[in-house]
């Protein structure tokens, strides 16, 4: 089964400050966890290419310079840089290609190239092995292996020409959410937006947000693509047709209240903060408010009676404390208000089961909780894609202990390997849930209901400790424990044990805390996904990702 692939161009307009790489590696990992491998094609921050030519004319000679390409299109490297950083803290895998890497060929001068060559087959092993490829987009290779600008706007050109290339479609993220009878942001009546627009009329009406080259590169190849903005479920399509041009459904900011502001929820906090016009937090519900104060957080915010949450009136309720109780009650009650619910705590879910996920659907509210397992590795999201077809699935549930095998496995005892994990944010201050299993418990609980359809008891998963961990000799490959549900005869089993895997198997790849899964379905074919399982960034991105769905949802 080959894995759908999508090529994302984000525009100079949407990188304008450093916080805007997380933002674009959210939109990275939106599509990621949908089941599409992603090509990530990226303009120079804002007015770095400006800075760049300024500094050129400043100490380079008059008219046309052979080197100019050598200093501007350092701007999308390092563009691409910080992007492929941003995504690595948020835990979704990404590789970073420069245009020689990839044979990424042109012809024409040194600031007017257009792109005539590709060596696909580099580019499609590259995502084979990290998912997630982000290259700069502006610049291409010349005569002499040198690099050369593909004019204004090139990064455009670069996505299409790729999409193009690989057979598949291209969007380009812009500080707009699609193409408009005119500019949005000028003065007088507001305008509609076109759902579709031919290549065209695209010509006439936007070539300012999208680069002529690029377009009259799609307009010759027949090429549809999309624009869009960052967060938006809907795009203009440019293409063969034109649509009627409609009213755009207006975006509401989302009323958030929260349980729990640990190491996950303070992520939250500081990553809604950023995005008023989606959401704000109205409520913080913590035991400690005065930690909490000498923090630095708002006292305004928080509060230790749930009332007060109920009485902010909340679009959202985001669950990211622990235990069962108070959770599985409290999510209950928000249901039943039609409050959609965000929850990272996988042992409430897990105990809620099916009833809990019907019970949402008859208040008519969303239930997510993606943050519940896997971290930065949207496994939940591939169970509830592909229940009916999944045979087998084997994956690295729990982070922290990933991590401290590997620690252990260098030399590291037991003792120092927990202190570390709990150093970095990985195990809390009582390790049991992850170290004895049930962490990683009631995440198999939720794979087996939402893959395979199975209710089951934490009781009935075989779990293997790693309490006082020792290795007996030397390991021939890496020590993992590894979470296992599969249908053996049509009768529903699970494990959870740690095995000494292979160095060249997928699943000894995963390193620190990285986790991995392996997916085999009824036809025998595979699926891999892989991504950070535990730490502060992986899981606030994963209940940001649902967040993101409700707001869309409930445009």
């Amino acid at each position: 089964m080959p894995v759908p692939v999508i090529v994302l161009n984000f525009g100079h307009s949407v990188l304008r400050t450093l916080d805007d790489y997380t933002n674009a590696a959210s939109e990275i990992y939106r599509h990621y966890r949908k089941g599409q491998n992603v090509v990530a094609v990226t303009s120079a921050q804002h007015d770095q290419t400006d800075i760049l030519m300024a500094e050129a004319r400043k100490v380079g000679p008059e008219g046309t310079a052979r080197n100019l390409a050598e200093l501007v299109h350092l701007g999308e490297r390092r563009s691409a840089a910080l992007l492929a950083l941003a995504l690595e803290r948020i835990g979704a895998p990404a590789f970073v290609r420069q245009a020689r890497d990839l044979g990424l060929k042109a012809e024409g001068s040194t600031t007017e190239a257009s792109l005539v060559g590709l060596n696909k087959a580099q580019l499609e092993e590259d995502l084979k092995n990290h998912d997630i490829v982000v290259m700069p987009g502006y610049v291409g290779i010349g005569d002499n292996d040198r690099p050369v600008l593909l004019s204004d706007g090139g990064a455009d050109l670069s996505a299409i020409y790729v999409a193009h290339q690989l057979g598949v479609k291209a969007i380009l993220i812009k500080d707009v959410d699609g193409v408009y009878e005119h500019d949005p942001r000028e003065a007088g009546p507001a305008p509609k937006r076109y759902p579709a627009i031919s290549w065209d009329d695209a010509q006439k009406r936007a070539r300012v947000l999208i680069a002529p080259k690029a377009l009259d590169y799609a307009k010759t190849h027949k090429l549809e693509f999309d624009v869009g903005g960052l967060g938006q479920a809907d795009y203009t399509t440019i293409g063969a047709k034109t649509d009627a041009p409609i009213v755009p459904k207006k975006l509401t900011s989302k009323r958030v209240v929260m349980m729990g502001c640990g190491v996950v929820g303070g992520g939250i906090l500081r990553r809604i903060e950023t995005m008023p016009n989606r959401f704000t937090m109205e409520k913080i519900m913590v035991r400690n408010v005065q930690k909490y104060i000498e923090q630095g957080i708002n006292p305004d915010l928080l509060t230790d009676d749930f009332d007060d949450l109920l009485a902010a009136e909340p679009d959202i309720f985001i669950d990211v404390s622990g235990p069962i109780d108070p959770g599985l009650d409290f999510t209950r009650r928000m249901l039943a208000r039609g409050v959609h619910v965000v929850s990272a705590n996988k042992q409430a879910i897990a105990a809620g089961g099916q009833d809990l996920i019907n019970f949402a659907s008859d208040n008519s509210a969303l239930l997510t909780f993606s943050s519940a397992a896997g971290g930065g590795m949207p496994v939940l999201e591939m169970c509830l894609r592909e229940a009916g077809r999944i045979t087998k699935v084997e994956a690295l549930l729990n982070g922290t202990t990933n991590y401290m095998l590997g620690e252990i496995s260098s030399g590291t005892s037991y003792a120092d390997a927990l202190k570390a994990a709990q150093d970095k944010g990985f195990a809390e201050a009582d390790p049991s849930a992850d170290v004895d299993g049930d962490d990683a418990a009631a995440k198999i609980r939720l794979v087996a209901l939402l893959g395979f359809g199975q209710l089951i008891n934490s009781n009935d998963i075989p779990k293997q400790s790693i309490r006082d961990f020792t290795l007996d000799g030397t390991p021939k490959g890496a020590m993992k424990r590894i979470a296992t549900c599969w249908l053996d005869s049509g009768v529903f089993k699970t494990s959870l044990d740690v095995r000494d895997v292979p160095l060249d198997d997928f699943m000894a790849q995963a390193d620190g805390e990285e986790a991995h899964a392996v997916f085999t379905f009824t036809d025998g074919d595979q699926y891999r996904i892989r991504g950070k399982g535990a730490g502060r960034w992986p899981t606030t991105e994963s209940a940001m990702a649902d967040m993101f769905d409700i707001s869309n949802a409930d445009m």
